[in-house]
């Protein structure tokens, strides 16, 4: 391993609470904070039972904001969300340890039950699904509950002649910490009549994996080794062998598919997934609201952009997949950050910084944002107002080529939100 992590370096330079079972008071006064506000529990204190801690269940829900409700005959708790963040409604059954969610059933660490006439609840599973995030001091014997901070973005709106597009810069791999998105984007997608795209990849066409394979397979009697230098073949052959995988398993592949491959195989410690991506989030929104979902492009012509890319291009591909699979360093860490934040200064300038190497700056952004202006542009001129929620990589939306610039350049007005 050591030997491998210097050759990508040359070639880079050249809740539940531990307790004890039973359910009990705690040991010492457990202290609860909801936004750092002391939660008064007066008689009614916190229990911990198997390793769980229990609370009043209508004293914590509407100290996060619900109303809550209980029906002796059914010995179910019903609490509704009062807060605009979300929609929630969650229902407690005594003895059930199947909650619901949006009428969704969700399972329980412990049944929620009857103490001193007073129904308990897992802490954990209330606030996870409240959309707080929870911590506990073990020194200081105290939790803390938490409003958890809302994704910013990067979103804009224009109108024309009552046809409306939002504009949403999208991060196609991320984390959990993207979410929740904040209020404004998820109210705007609630007023969409169309979601687009940039390829729809929440379906995919069954001939599509062979299409690729084809695509990106040499066919002038050439292999990888042709079109790679000693020194990354080198080193790709190094992580193949660790992988137990045949040196020459690749060789019929041109680089950029290679690095597609690479990429596939991940760093297993990795918190970034596309499966968390914004774009994907939102076609499955779609996908359950009946949204139509649009493409703005194809996936033939994204994988021809990459296979029109030159050799030395591609190969820059596959040195960066060989990091990413063993550097120290996320990806996707730096443009998550700036997501959440919203900084579109420093996306702005990530932008412009590609433009180092404009091979990949005009086929990757340049070109691409024109063909996607010219989509929007429909969208606003269409004879039949509608409301379009178009969601695009955030580095698409930015710089002197970007999409707001160039419908800017049409006369639109664009605002950011």
């Amino acid at each position: 391993m050591k030997k491998l992590v210097a050759l990508f370096v040359s070639l880079i330079m050249a809740l539940g609470f531990a307790t004890a079972a039973g359910a009990a008071p705690a040991a010492s006064p457990l202290e609860i904070y909801v936004n750092d506000k002391l939660v008064e529990f007066k008689e009614d204190k916190p229990v911990k039972q198997n390793g769980t801690t229990l609370v009043p269940v209508r004293m914590l829900l509407e100290q996060l904001d619900f109303e809550v409700t209980w029906d002796q005959d059914t010995q179910m708790a019903t609490a509704i969300s009062t807060s605009p963040r979300n929609n929630l409604v969650i229902s407690l059954q005594i003895g059930s340890d199947t909650a619901y969610v949006n009428a969704k059933p969700q399972k329980l660490l412990l049944a929620p039950q009857k103490i001193n006439q007073r129904t308990y609840v897992p802490l954990r599973f209330i606030v996870e699904q409240s959309g707080y995030e929870i911590e506990w001091n073990e020194k200081l014997n105290r939790i803390s509950i938490d409003t958890i901070v809302e994704s910013k973005g990067y979103m804009w709106k224009v109108e024309k002649d009552g046809n409306v597009v939002y504009l949403l810069g999208s991060i196609h791999v991320a984390n959990e910490a993207m979410y929740p998105l904040r209020d404004e984007i998820t109210e705007a997608f609630e007023e969409a009549d169309y979601l687009a795209v940039e390829v729809n990849t929440s379906v995919e066409p069954e001939d599509l994996g062979a299409y690729v394979e084809d695509l990106a397979t040499y066919k002038d009697g050439t292999t990888l080794r042709n079109h790679l230098s000693p020194e990354v073949y080198a080193a790709l052959g190094e992580l193949l062998t660790e992988l137990e995988i045949p040196t020459n398993a690749l060789d019929t592949y041109e680089p950029w598919y290679v690095s597609m491959i690479l990429d596939s195989f991940g760093r297993e410690d990795s918190e970034y997934e596309s499966e968390l991506g914004i774009d994907l989030h939102f076609m499955n929104e779609a996908t359950d609201a009946n949204v139509p979902i649009m493409e703005l492009e194809s996936y033939q012509s994204q994988f021809e952009m990459f296979d029109n890319f030159s050799d030395g291009l591609q190969e820059q591909f596959v040195i960066g997949s060989l990091y990413s699979l063993y550097g120290e360093e996320e990806p996707a860490e730096d443009l998550s950050e700036m997501w959440i934040a919203g900084d579109v200064e420093e996306l702005t300038q990530m932008a412009e910084d590609m433009q180092a190497d404009l091979e990949y700056y005009n086929a990757m952004l340049k070109d691409r944002n024109i063909l996607m202006a010219e989509k929007v542009n429909g969208f606003l001129t269409g004879s039949k107002p509608a409301t379009f929620f178009v969601v695009v990589g955030a580095l698409h939306m930015v710089g002197e080529h970007g999409l707001v610039a160039l419908l800017e350049e049409m006369g639109y007005t664009v605002t950011r939100l």
